[in-house]
């Protein structure tokens, strides 16, 4: 294998466009005989004569017209692998997988992949959707770089940032005779039948809906657990049970659903970005403070004030 150095190819090409041995050393900023030394030491590695040379003039010989346009391809790809491994290095390209829980498909995933692209139009992004304990077992096997799932959750080996904090809406069939009143407590449901997370799944959300329940007075009558938010709502729509969601839930249309706000409920549903801890690439802390530029943490929508500090925080118990 010919061993040529880079700097040979580029005194080659600044000679190949210019034909003139004199305007070639003045555009390299360097003398005329040592760059005609240079290029006759490329001859000689190459094993054939690029230039014919005579007082008038400079011709590229035909098979230094070959090596020209390898050589202009070769340094084109150069340029642009370097340009991409700064990229990288930098943590503005690459490919990043994505897992998501349902909940977070309809409410922070949208605002997340329109800020990747906009920010970051380099990085490529894979998504896929998991209940909570699927998307971290994806996690922890590698099969995903990131999550969004509901928090908190008991795991050392990974970080999370809080990035939407949603209050709490109460979904129930649109038939239902107290669908007639002006406001509903929670209480006025405890002899209902409730379509739940799962607590294996979801255990997160489903400690919200237990907490806010108990907090009304009565524990929540199982009527199916489901641990997809569109699964929830149609068996809601079926008139099956209701359920206790999340407030962005409630922008969606779903046949046979109303959704009422529950002021008194203080509890709320929490959603993350999670990653695992030894994950130190440039890229993920890229996306994740990409993300967080998106509005930091929300309140239904809103801005919360009381949202505290940005840092990462490690997984703890609720």
């Amino acid at each position: 294998m010919i061993n040529l150095e880079l700097r040979r190819l580029r005194y080659f090409l600044a000679v190949a466009q210019e034909l003139h041995f004199a305007r070639a050393a003045e555009r390299l900023h360097m003398a005329q005989p040592p760059l005609s030394l240079q290029i006759r030491k490329l001859e000689e590695e190459v094993g054939f004569r690029l230039f014919e040379r005579t007082s008038r003039n400079v011709a590229l010989t035909e098979a230094g017209r070959v090596l020209l346009a390898g050589a202009r391809t070769a340094m084109d790809e150069l340029q642009r692998a370097i340009y991409s491994g700064q990229q990288t290095e930098r943590g503005h390209s690459g490919h990043i997988r994505i897992g998501f829980v349902s909940s977070g498909a309809v409410t922070f995933l949208p605002k997340l992949l329109r800020q990747v692209r906009k920010s970051l139009p380099e990085v490529q992004t894979e998504t896929r959707q998991y209940s909570t304990n699927g998307a971290l077992e994806a996690l922890a096997q590698r099969a995903i770089d990131l999550a969004v799932v509901r928090t908190p959750l008991v795991a050392d080996t990974l970080l999370h940032r809080p990035i939407l904090r949603d209050r709490v809406v109460l979904a129930l069939p649109s038939d239902h005779p107290i669908c007639r009143r002006k406001r509903i407590r929670l209480q006025q449901m405890q002899h209902e039948m409730f379509v739940l997370y799962p607590p294996n799944e979801g255990h997160a959300a489903y400690s919200v809906v237990q907490r806010a329940c108990l907090a009304a007075g009565f524990v929540p009558s199982v009527a199916e657990f489901v641990d997809d938010v569109y699964g929830m709502l149609g068996l809601v729509g079926a008139g099956i049970g209701v359920a206790l969601m999340p407030a962005a839930i409630s922008r969606l249309s779903v046949d046979g659903v109303v959704f009422r706000p529950l002021p008194e409920v203080e509890e709320f549903f929490e959603l993350s970005l999670v990653w695992r801890a030894e994950d130190d690439r440039r890229l993920i802390s890229v996306v994740v403070d990409s993300v967080a530029d998106v509005g930091g943490l929300l309140i239904s929508g809103r801005r919360s004030r009381a949202s505290g500090s940005s840092a990462n925080q490690r997984m703890k118990k609720p």
